[in-house]
């Protein structure tokens, strides 16, 4: 079974994730980003790590969403989906590396990147969210699925322009 990010679209998203990242790196120098193996499955994208220190300050996973800002507050009221199993397996890689586990949205058309910290450095949740069953795109080229998925405030999300 090939992986979604082996597909023209799957590569068009990737291209995005290393954009967000590589835009959060240059507003933040202090920070560098190790990914996952693209090639297999992860439970997070990867880990934000202090580069003059070398050590590792948050586990992350990204998300490239086609939509505006004002889309995000306003059609979708302010909160990001995410399936929950991502979320649980954020949550545990948390807990394993006393990390913070940290959610990262780049809405592509504004270039803005919001994150969003999810767990503390123990892995405990600290934002509240709601988990409900819905039907999504089964993977970035269609299909569908019902499952679990988290519905994460971000209200309260850092934002983070290009300047």
């Amino acid at each position: 079974m090939s992986l979604a990010i082996e597909t023209p679209r799957g590569q068009k998203s990737l291209e995005y994730e290393r954009e967000c990242i590589g835009t959060f790196c240059n507003l933040h120098p202090e920070d560098r980003f190790l990914e996952t193996n693209k090639h297999a499955p992860a439970a997070i994208d990867g880990i934000m790590y202090l580069h003059k220190e070398n050590v590792m300050c948050a586990a992350v996973e990204v998300k490239c969403r086609n939509m505006t800002h004002k889309q995000l507050f306003d059609d979708y009221g302010g909160t990001w989906l995410v399936a929950h199993s991502k979320v649980e397996k954020g949550k545990s890689v948390s807990e394993l590396l006393s990390i913070p586990f940290i959610g990262m949205l780049y809405l592509i058309p504004d270039k803005i990147i919001l994150t969003l910290r999810i767990t503390d450095s123990k892995g405990n949740y600290i934002v509240d969210f709601n988990v409900r069953e819905t039907k999504t795109k089964a993977t970035i080229n269609g299909g569908s699925m019902k499952q679990p998925n988290a519905f994460l405030p971000m209200e309260g999300a850092k934002e983070h322009t290009a300047k």
